[in-house]
């Protein structure tokens, strides 16, 4: 087993996204009653909570009016812009996003370092240090948040100014169309998401492996780390999205065609396993970076 690490961590850096896909699917199979463990016991209550969204929003159809009216009165202005749908699933997760799926990827973190640096797993001995990155994986997330945050409002200040640089240029915005001026903008905002996507992916996995780093700090070496390995981070994150997104999709499906109660924790587990393969992904792209 030593020696079969230390071939993989001697050779990790020429991986691909095929081969790291690999790799963590090895990796998961070296200790699968641990991942499996961290996947019921941690990752669970985040997909619980998105179907539960999609329950209520399917069959009380009145809950984004009142999410709504419910924001109005916490804000002076509410939030006009934002989707009743998704303020409802954002709502409904965000207490098992800041809390047991912090510990899950945290614990996951944990683990796969383990196994490479030959350590032997201890379910407890996880659990116990998740709980103590937590706090530094939570600062983390949260200035990553305002990151996207920055960028959404720089979106909406651009869709403000745009016409104006349009008319000083000669450019009509009307002749142009609304959609023009958003697919002008929309290209260079989703070049801009994806990548922040992919650094705050490294700077979680950083954030609980160095010590002497979290937060800014994360993200800034994540940045740094990620140079000439960020094709490879996108193409992790957009099939790991596409995954999600299928099993969200068949919940939906089939919670419109009426679903068998045999069926809910089968997607879950689903759910949850595809973030357990994504966080141990990042993982294998954190030593790749490092090799």
């Amino acid at each position: 087993m030593a020696r079969r690490t230390t071939q993989v961590l001697d050779s990790i850096y020429l991986m691909n996204t095929v081969e790291i896909f690999r790799e963590s699917i090895r990796v998961i199979l070296l200790h699968p009653t641990h991942f499996h463990s961290i996947s019921v016991f941690l990752f669970s209550p985040l997909p619980v909570s998105l179907f539960l969204s999609h329950f209520l929003l399917h069959h009380f159809p009145q809950i984004p009016s009142s999410a709504i009216t419910i924001t109005d009165h916490l804000f002076a202005q509410g939030l006009p812009n934002c989707p009743s749908k998704t303020l409802v699933h954002i709502m409904v997760c965000t207490p098992s996003s800041v809390t047991f799926s912090l510990l899950g990827r945290a614990a996951t973190i944990q683990a796969v370092s383990d196994s490479y640096n030959g350590i032997q797993l201890d379910g407890r001995r996880l659990f116990m240090r998740s709980g103590l990155a937590w706090i530094k994986l939570l600062h983390t997330r949260s200035l990553e948040l305002l990151v996207i945050l920055g960028l959404f409002g720089a979106m909406v200040v651009g869709l403000a100014v745009a016409p104006k640089m349009l008319y000083t240029f000669g450019i009509s915005s009307v002749g142009m169309g609304f959609w023009g001026v958003v697919g002008l903008l929309g290209i260079p905002f989703c070049v801009m998401f994806a990548h922040v996507m992919v650094v705050g992916n490294m700077a979680n996995v950083i954030a609980v492996l160095e010590s002497e780093c979290d937060g800014l700090g994360s993200l800034w070496k994540a940045k740094k780390l990620m140079e000439g390995r960020r094709q490879t981070g996108l193409m992790m994150a957009l099939l790991s999205n596409i995954g999600l997104r299928v099993v969200e999709c068949v919940f939906e499906l089939r919670i419109c065609r009426g679903i068998c109660m045999w069926e809910i924790p089968v997607l879950i587990s689903m759910y949850s396993s595809v973030l357990v393969l994504e966080t141990v992904m990042n993982v294998v792209l954190y030593y790749a970076c490092k090799s």
